[in-house]
């Protein structure tokens, strides 16, 4: 056994030496890499040239035509031309240039003689080399910074690389992207440094030639972190994105934010996420310094970056930020400002008023705790508590406010009750004081309110384009809620289905890339803000809004919006009972999106009496035994506008979808979708896109037949249409343009 172990043991050391034998000769072989003729000319003309100089330079000749293998519309031709016009370099024997043939002895002993350099001043000799012996690029280098002492164009300096045009779109051909800028790298393997420092010959934005590795480690600092995910991360910096493939995974999904990154032999090992910010208003701008509103003067770091974030990133001049009091967020590190984030557009703060589990608006007390330090604000008396402390505030004590000590932190309120539990809210919740009870508003910016509405009204597994469509609906329905009052409330909405339902279930890493992704998108027309209402499913055909909330007196409005939601050629007309019929019996031969989906189709019996009932309740008049229903008015989308009940007491005339659903009510009768289970227990016809068949016997009418489509008022935006068009590829622009054609999409 001993003996057995020891031979393993020796195995693993001669493995150990091997591994260290082939590593050593990488390095030797890297530093030791040669380089071809092309690479050498271009090196030797930017020394005294510029590339547009060299252009010129290298211009075809008559009287001294250049060699037939110098490409003139090549990377190299100019240079090559320049070196042989200049006399630093010479033709072959066979009178060619041969720009990828590797450099030579014979080629160095050319050029030194051409510079009146002596092999004197080199550390190596290369008296008895073979002219056709390969220069390896150390000993270059080493002439090089000989010939190019006395050059105010090049220079030797430190730079890292992070990106070529095999990773970064939008790169042009040999441009490589450093911590310095955008350089230009002719002809130079930049791919296998990626993310290395290293030392290099530059001249202005060129990089002549890559000396070797500096250091194991190099830093990418204040870049914007897009996204982080798993085993991937997404960057953006120097106008450029970059997808970074991580060896680990991250511990957690990164939001949005600047950071620093560390590489270590070309793989990333650290990420400096920078969470400390300040949002505040600069009033002035000094020497090395920014002077805040509320925070005084505080440093600039150097290296400082400032970023507009919104629809898309982009790195923005230092100058263009405006000390006249316009509010920044400022990210620190240390005690100096590395970096100031804005939007593009004005980030607005609309304010929610939550309702109370009793599903009123005044609650007798609320219980609030934070994930953070918060602040609790009560007239004069400000308090700061610790993250999960918790703080009751009962009505008739004075309104306040309550906010966390940094911008991302979230209250939660105790005392409430959703789907998800006791809700949490980003912002300020805001206490008002009515005496005997109290009304909590969240003021929070749109961004936030639109990623805590997405999962409320729209399952996050319908994917990310449908969530995307829900969020410039969210947004823009918020953003038309803006300077008006709720119910004579202090706030613009509610959090309900009376506005749109918010934080009933909490955001998510979906519902926040949703927002993230369509930042400040909303939709218009010619009217301004478009009415974006949306609903659960469609019958194969939408209603414009002034159908759907028909009172019985005709509109002035324009033509209504209302389309077809199929890539097919549809021709019926569905304000024609004929053509509705055909429509709603799917006898048409038209694929609509959502037709496999179980509230596509549907039917259900509803007897005379209930109807009758319902008659009574909704027209206040007793209309006696149902003797019949006629349709009065349907709508270019086959919604039924008007109908007309005739009983043997009297008649009633009902308008409007939502009224006509209460008259067919199913609350004691069995709904039958088109997937064939029953439901039973609902209030309200799942629609108004319904044709009916009376069921007479005996000459008495026993009730009414009803096959209908869809699920919801019809009005704007299907959401299950979405999901369905999401599946099919469409993306988000072009499912809104389906449901709101008479709308573009802006960024506000």
């Amino acid at each position: 056994m001993r003996r057995y172990l020891l031979h393993i043991g020796i195995f693993g050391a001669a493995l150990t030496v091997l591994l260290f034998y082939f590593l050593n000769i990488h390095r030797q072989w890297s530093a030791n890499e040669m380089m071809n003729r092309a690479q050498i000319a271009r090196m030797l003309a930017l020394m005294r040239y510029d590339a547009s100089e060299c252009g010129e330079i290298g211009k075809a000749d008559e009287n001294a035509p250049l060699p037939e293998d110098i490409a003139v519309d090549e990377w190299y031709g100019s240079y090559a031309a320049v070196a042989l016009k200049e006399g630093w370099m010479d033709v072959k024997a066979d009178g060619g240039f041969h720009p990828a043939d590797t450099f030579s002895y014979g080629d160095l002993r050319y050029v030194m003689e051409q510079f009146h350099l002596s092999e004197d001043l080199l550390s190596f000799s290369i008296k008895y080399r073979q002219d056709d012996g390969m220069v390896p690029r150390d000993q270059w280098c080493e002439v090089y910074r000989l010939l190019s002492a006395e050059s105010p164009k090049v220079e030797k300096e430190g730079i890292s690389i992070h990106g070529t045009p095999s990773n970064v779109a939008g790169l042009e051909a040999w441009q490589v992207l450093t911590s310095e800028g955008i350089k230009k790298a002719e002809g130079l393997a930049a791919d296998i440094y990626m993310d290395k420092a290293v030392q290099a010959y530059t001249a202005g934005d060129e990089i002549l030639c890559i000396i070797g590795e500096d250091t194991e480690e190099c830093r990418l600092e204040n870049v914007w972190i897009e996204f982080g995910e798993n085993d991937s991360l997404r960057v953006f910096f120097d106008g450029y994105e970059r997808q970074i493939k991580l060896e680990g995974r991250l511990s957690r999904t990164l939001e949005p934010n600047m950071g620093d990154l560390t590489f270590v032999d070309g793989k990333l090992t650290g990420i400096d996420y920078k969470t400390s910010r300040v949002k505040d208003a600069l009033t002035g701008l000094e020497d090395g310094a920014f002077v805040l509103e509320n925070y005084g003067k505080i440093p600039v770091a150097e290296n400082m970056a400032v970023y507009q974030i919104s629809p898309s990133p982009r790195e923005i001049a230092k100058e263009t930020l405006a000390a006249d009091g316009t509010v920044y967020e400022f990210v620190l590190q240390g005690n100096e400002i590395c970096g100031v984030i804005y939007q593009d557009y004005a980030e607005e703060t609309i304010r929610v008023l939550l309702h109370g589990n009793d599903g009123g608006y005044e609650q007798s007390l609320a219980t609030v705790t934070a994930d953070e330090a918060f602040i609790v604000a009560q007239g004069d008396d400000v308090r700061r508590y610790e993250g999960g402390s918790e703080v009751t505030i009962p009505a008739g004590t004075g309104s306040a406010g309550v906010k966390t000590e940094s911008e991302r932190g979230r209250i939660q309120v105790l005392s409430l009750e959703r789907s998800c539990g006791a809700p949490s809210y980003h912002g300020t919740l805001c206490l008002e004081d009515r005496g005997e009870s109290l009304l909590l508003i969240n003021e929070v910016n749109m961004e936030d309110y639109v990623a805590g509405v997405i999962p409320g009204e729209m399952p996050v597994s319908y994917g990310a384009e449908a969530l995307k469509v829900q969020a410039v609906c969210a947004r823009t329905f918020g953003m038309r809620a803006l300077g008006t009052t709720f119910r004579d409330y202090p706030a613009n909405l509610d959090d309900t289905v009376s506005s749109q339902v918010y934080n009933n279930q909490e955001e998510c890493d979906e519902s926040i890339q949703a927002a993230l992704d369509t930042r400040g998108q909303v939709l218009q027309n010619t009217e301004g803000l478009t009415p974006t209402y949306f609903f659960s499913t469609s019958c194969g055909h939408t209603s414009d809004a002034r159908d759907v909330w028909y009172s019985g007196e005709d509109s002035a409005d324009d033509e209504a919006v209302s389309v077809f939601l199929s890539d097919d050629s549809v021709e019926l007309h569905l304000m024609q009972e004929e053509d509705f019929r055909r429509f709603i019996n799917m006898e048409d031969g038209v694929s609509y999106f959502e037709q496999d989906l179980p509230w596509f189709r549907w039917q259900v019996f509803i007897s005379a009496e209930d109807i009758r009932n319902n008659a009574e309740a909704v027209c206040q008049t007793d209309i006696g035994e149902l003797e019949d229903i006629t349709v009065l008015e349907r709508a270019e989308s086959g919604l039924l506008k008007g109908i007309q009940l005739q009983g043997s007491l009297n008649s009633c005339t009902v308008y409007g979808e939502y009224k006509i659903r209460q008259i067919f009510s199913p609350a004691n009768a069995e709904l039958m979708p088109q997937s064939g289970e029953t439901v039973t227990g609902w209030t309200l016809l799942p629609s108004a896109y319904f044709y009916m068949d009376g069921v007479i016997e005996n000459g008495i009418c026993e009730g009414y037949l009803i096959h209908g489509g869809g699920y919801g008022h019809g009005c704007g935006m299907s959401q299950n249409g979405a999901m369905k068009m999401a599946e099919m590829g469409k993306g988000y622009e072009e499912i809104l343009k389906y449901f709101f054609p008479d709308s573009e999409l802006i960024t506000e």
